[in-house]
């Protein structure tokens, strides 16, 4: 073994994995060397393509080959997708010989590996993984497969690549929310067997953003290196193998209740690492301080430990479909300490019977870790016009506009609280730390007002959802939770005394009916930040508007007036058009001021 390499020994499927910057050439001669004159076939999905497409076709110049490019997402993960790779290899005339390179994250590592392991009874393939969690776990091993409605990764076979081409300048495309995922999967390794990985991942995992190339090749080097050692040991997850599923059983039990391409795999797998972590605790078999390290390391270093959203109910009907699962039971990995793992065969009325108290705990554990956050930044001016400033250097930045929401919240201006959440649920409702601000914000709600008073309450388009999730909705189309609990809740009636229902007035049938009277609408909550948001999505004349209305009311506002000093005049095409349409759309009853 190279430095550059390490071989996985399985006899005659033994393959070699090559680490390298820039893999191109290498990519190349082993295909002349060991495919000559065989057909290649590249599958990959819309972003790589779109990122990479290029380099492929010139890596491949002079080698016959085809490029099927399918859609991105675990929700593209079924059978059906696996018939277009059929489709796409019978097409090319695809023999024995030829060869299919999965090249993309590991959706296509694993539908491209079960494509190659099931067509004409199996032909070669190898991984070209571009994601980081491919390349420190689904490229390295050869598990494939696909998920079905049931459960995730139902339908599968072993089938090793003939060799597999690790990249991390790969990485350098990816964004935060893919590197954390993959980050979970290097987490795993340390904490089932390797405890200098584990060791090395608590001394600076919470720094991970500013990781140097070098750090990279470390982390991936090293959870390649202990997978393979395990898969050497146990190539078909008889024993020994089992030890890698840690986190796996829960997180593909939230993976597959919160609907596939909610959560990314990393993600759910942080998640279950957590939650069998507080299981183990709460089994005896993981000590407390082992899940303290586990879980402060996980929230420092920006992962969800919950999604509010999914019930248990759902979570617990699909750890019965664990592929571990053996008759009423499943052999579930434990943490003893970190850095070394058992296997435990657990009941599942156990495990369904933990689920409450594990998710409580979790919240507890994460609210707690929030409060001293929130208490260590002493919630001042200063923090706030940070955040401020944050958002208005990068207005889709999701976690600075939910945090600055929160701020507003800690503040007392609720209204401008609630303008930045509603900004980020209305791109996601599934983000679940904005979820938990919302929450919040429900809770900070004034309580009702005199009979008389005609208030539009600044949440009214907030819908409480099962589990004490949260979306954004017309409030008049929400309602009533069913017989059965389905639907959405009605709100609660306040308490007190019942308000008298006022009798309908008597009306002379020969008088013309009384015109209805219109309720006043809501004022609209006008911010600097909420104006940097609609600028940065080009609808320019919606963000002067803003702060043309916020000058009105405060004409000596400092950050407006140097909103509009930085951004100049107006340009006059683009204030006659925005005229035209607030005309059209008073004229023909639209409503422009949401977002489109």
């Amino acid at each position: 073994m190279t430095p550059g390499t390490r071989t996985v020994t399985l006899g005659d499927r033994s393959y070699d994995i090559f680490f390298d910057r820039n893999i191109y050439p290498a990519l190349q001669e082993w295909i002349c060397r060991f495919h000559p004159g065989g057909s290649v076939h590249v599958v990959t999905d819309g972003n790589v393509a779109s990122i990479y497409g290029d380099d492929i076709r010139r890596c491949l110049v002079g080698i016959s080959h085809e490029m099927l490019i399918l859609p991105p997402g675990e929700e593209h993960k079924v059978l059906s997708t696996v018939g277009r790779i059929y489709g796409f290899l019978a097409e090319g005339s695809a023999g024995r010989e030829s060869l299919v390179i999965a090249f993309g994250g590991g959706v296509i590592g694993d539908l491209a590996g079960f494509a190659a392991a099931t067509f004409l009874r199996g032909i070669s393939f190898i991984q070209v993984p571009t994601t980081l969690l491919a390349q420190v776990d689904s490229s390295v091993g050869g598990k494939t497969g696909f998920n079905l409605p049931e459960g995730k990764n139902l339908v599968g076979a072993f089938h090793q690549p003939r060799a597999v081409f690790i990249d991390d300048a790969f990485l350098l495309t990816l964004d935060d929310r893919n590197l954390r995922a993959g980050l979970a999967e290097i987490m795993k390794c340390g904490l089932a067997g390797d405890p200098e990985l584990w060791e090395r991942l608590l001394d600076r995992g919470s720094r991970w953003k500013s990781f140097s190339g070098d750090d990279w090749q470390w982390l991936i080097r090293r959870a390649v290196d202990y997978k393979a050692s395990v898969v050497e040991r146990d190539e078909r997850e008889s024993s020994l193998r089992k030890v890698l599923n840690l986190g796996h059983t829960i997180g593909h039990s939230l993976e597959q209740a919160g609907g596939y391409g909610r959560l990314l795999h990393g993600e759910a797998v942080a998640m279950g690492l957590a939650w069998e972590a507080v299981l183990g605790m709460r089994l005896g078999v993981t000590g407390e301080e082992a899940v303290d390290g586990l879980v402060s390391l996980l929230l420092a270093m920006g992962y969800d430990l919950d999604v509010p959203g999914i019930p248990l109910a759902s979570i617990s009907a699909a750890v019965g479909m664990d592929k571990k699962r053996v008759e009423s039971d499943v052999d579930l990995p434990q943490i003893v300490r970190p850095g070394s793992c058992e296997i435990r065969r657990i009941p599942l009325a156990e495990i369904r019977r933990e689920l409450p108290g594990i998710r409580a705990e979790i919240r507890e554990r994460s609210a707690v870790r929030e409060a001293g956050t929130a208490a260590g930044s002493g919630e001042t001016a200063e923090t706030l016009q940070s955040l401020e400033q944050r958002v208005a250097a990068d207005p889709r930045d999701a976690r600075a506009i939910t945090l600055l929401a929160d701020a507003y919240r800690k503040s007392g201006n609720v209204a401008a609280a609630w303008e930045a959440i509603q900004e980020v649920l209305g791109r996601d409702p599934s983000d679940t730390m904005a979820q938990r601000v919302a929450s919040d914000l429900a809770n900070t709600l004034p309580a009702p007002v005199e009979e008389h008073a005609q208030v539009t309450p600044p949440l009214e388009n907030l819908v409480l959802l099962d589990e004490d999730a949260y979306e954004i909705r017309v409030a008049d189309a929400v309602a009533p939770l069913g017989e059965e609990g389905e639907g959405l809740r009605a709100p609660e009636p306040a308490a007190g005394p019942p308000v008298p229902i006022p009798e309908e007035p008597v009306v002379d049938p020969g008088e013309p009916p009384p015109a209805p009277v219109e309720s006043p609408p809501a004022p609209a909550v006008w911010t600097v930040t909420l104006a940097d948001v609609y600028w940065a999505q080009g609808e320019r004349a919606t963000a002067r508007k803003i702060v043309r209305q916020i000058l009105m009311e405060e004409p000596r506002n400092e950050r407006a007036l140097a909103w509009t000093a930085a951004r100049g005049k107006e340009d006059p095409v683009e204030t006659a058009l925005g005229a035209f349409l607030d005309t059209t759309a008073k004229e023909y009853g639209y409503d422009l001021s949401g977002h489109h």
